[in-house]
């Protein structure tokens, strides 16, 4: 069972994970951050469960996990205006892979737009949603699940996931990880909403294929030609070169990044 007491013993963060909520299983914690209510701001307010049984990711696909191996958790956040969201996909996953290196001997890269690999093998994937109140950005939900101490994965996915332990050889605390991670993320959240260009350069160069000559796929369907991957823009877009040397841009989730 995930440890609250320790996880709030370990955290050193001014405002993000301060207000928590854990369940032993939810349906989903984005869900759960959606509907949830309070009196005051909601800003930095962090929903964990220890099982999530209808887990989602991109494009409604499933994200499955053990019961009480990883990490399955939401941050809500409440900017105060709705551009440069997809960065702020961007910028977690930066967080959760600078987390990793610190923490450990691994070197995770970026896959676009919203997973961390090791290896070539899936570890995080994060999955953000938006919550309007008519035209108002009420806020902003950043679900994050990571593959922590799971062992094994069901034969449809185990070729493409890993998890944190197979990968180093031991078992992962995980409320000490989740206390850094939401540090980073706190720290990295206050560079996204200071425009911090140095921040989207961290960013880029993270970026599985970044600097390649890759294939695109657009809205399922494989452009032709290859395509010099450049990284996002401060909005988020994907900017690539194509053959002729024309800068070409995509929006976030419309495209995919194929490794030739």
């Amino acid at each position: 069972m995930f440890d609250t007491e320790k996880f709030e013993n370990k955290l050193a963060t001014s405002w993000l994970g301060r207000s928590l909520y854990f369940f032993e299983e939810l349906p989903s914690t984005n869900t759960s951050a959606k509907k949830l209510k309070g009196e005051g701001s909601l800003h930095g307010n962090l929903v964990i469960t220890d099982f999530q049984t209808k887990g989602r990711g991109q494009h409604e696909h499933k994200w499955v996990v053990e019961p009480g191996q990883n990490l399955t958790f939401s941050l809500l956040f409440q900017p105060s205006n709705p551009d440069r969201l997809n960065l702020l996909t961007l910028t977690c996953a930066l967080a959760v892979k600078d987390t990793i290196e610190n923490l450990t001997d691994l070197k995770p890269k970026i896959k676009w737009p919203n997973d961390v690999l090791v290896n070539g093998k899936k570890l995080c994937g994060i999955l953000t949603e938006t919550v309007f109140i008519g035209n108002k950005l009420d806020r902003v939900i950043a679900g994050i699940g990571l593959n922590v101490n799971q062992q094994e994965f069901s034969n449809s996915v185990s070729k493409d996931a890993t998890s944190l332990s197979i990968e180093s050889k031991h078992k992962m605390d995980r409320e000490e990880l989740l206390a850094h991670l939401v540090q980073d993320i706190e720290y990295k959240y206050r560079l996204w909403s200071q425009q911090d260009p140095d921040l989207l350069k961290k960013v880029n160069k993270s970026l599985s294929g970044y600097g390649d000559w890759v294939k695109l796929k657009v809205n399922d369907e494989i452009l032709s030609g290859k395509f010099k991957f450049l990284g996002a823009n401060n909005k988020g877009e994907l900017i690539a070169l194509d053959s002729e040397m024309d800068v070409k841009t995509f929006a976030f989730e419309q495209v995919r990044v194929l490794r030739s």
